[in-house]
């Protein structure tokens, strides 16, 4: 008699569990790094950003082609070299981010300086609301831990849903931990309803604005770093139809664990402004960000993914 076919009742079938396992074994981990002093944490980081660069490579071809098209004025040399650094800081990030789940905010003070927050109050004062738009630079998790400090906006902060259910409550409760109201921190699809219903309340919305557009005829085009690259034109409508005023969020990182946080105007009054002129503010601001920081912005990520489409006569 034939033996009967097995079941799929392993964990190899359930792609949830699996889920579930991998999260476990990153919370193990993510523990023993919070509860490490940040000196042995960052000879920890050094040693993983090794494995991860020279063993695993992780997306090594991705991170080289994005920064020879986008410095093609550098030597190889000097790529492999920013190459590198950019690793470690990738590494830094992941590292500080674990941290997060025994560092308070007054900690997290003592690690961000922020030079000019009174241009953010003084819009306040005025009765605006701020979109405060920083790109994947310095350490935006400890950014948005801070947001509350910079003013008395009411602040808000934009995200985006993670596949791994898991890892996505523990982000949302690692972001919102000593936060008393946590539905300030906003799932994408739904924000929009959420500021139209504090239209009367000046808010500070922090939103990543390098996020990579989906391709379609209403992103907004232009070049940057030497490519025809699009661009979300979210920001710029929503400023628009809730009047609020633009800044730019620029992050240094000033040394391991420090980091430096200037904010830049955009536009005060979106309505004064042609179309597209806040999004070309912005990716200027930030392409002369990378050029000054070359190591500091998130070359791993696939920003590239579209090209333009002819428009139809």
């Amino acid at each position: 008699m034939a033996p009967a076919p097995a079941t799929s009742t392993g964990t190899q079938d359930n792609p949830l569990c699996m889920k579930k396992i991998g999260f476990w074994l990153f919370l193990c981990v993510a523990y023993v790094n919070a509860i490490t002093p940040f000196g042995l944490l960052y000879l920890k980081s050094d040693l993983y950003a090794f494995l991860l660069y020279h063993v695993l490579r992780y997306r090594r071809k991705v991170v080289r082609d994005n920064l020879v098209r986008a410095f093609p004025e550098k030597s190889l040399k000097e790529i492999k070299k920013t190459e590198k650094q950019f690793y470690h800081n990738l590494v830094d990030l992941a590292a500080e981010m674990c941290k997060m789940l025994t560092l308070k905010p007054e900690q997290l003070s003592q690690r961000v300086t922020f030079t000019n927050p009174e241009m953010v109050e003084e819009l306040r004062q005025k009765g605006k609301g701020v979109f405060l738009s920083l790109p994947h630079s310095g350490n935006w998790e400890w950014l948005w831990k801070l947001q509350g400090t910079v003013s008395n906006h009411k602040p808000y902060a934009i995200y985006k849903k993670m596949e791994n259910p898991f890892f996505d409550q523990f982000v949302f409760n690692l972001r919102t931990s000593h936060v008393e109201d946590k539905t300030t921190l906003v799932e994408t699809r739904s924000f929009r309803s959420v500021l139209e219903r504090w239209r009367g309340t000046p808010s500070s919305v922090l939103l990543l604005g390098d996020q990579s557009p989906r391709g379609v005829a209403t992103d907004y085009w232009t070049e940057f770093l030497h490519r025809d690259t699009c661009w979300y034109t979210g920001l710029e409508v929503l400023a628009r139809d809730l009047d609020y005023a633009v800044v730019y969020v620029e992050m240094d990182r000033v040394k391991r664990g420090h980091y430096e946080v200037t904010f830049k105007m955009i536009c005060e009054t979106p309505e004064n402004h042609p179309q597209g002129a806040i999004l070309e503010q912005y990716v200027r601001h930030l392409e002369r960000f990378i050029d000054r920081h070359p190591d500091n912005w998130l070359w791993s990520h696939r920003r590239w993914k579209h090209s333009r489409q002819p428009q139809n006569a």
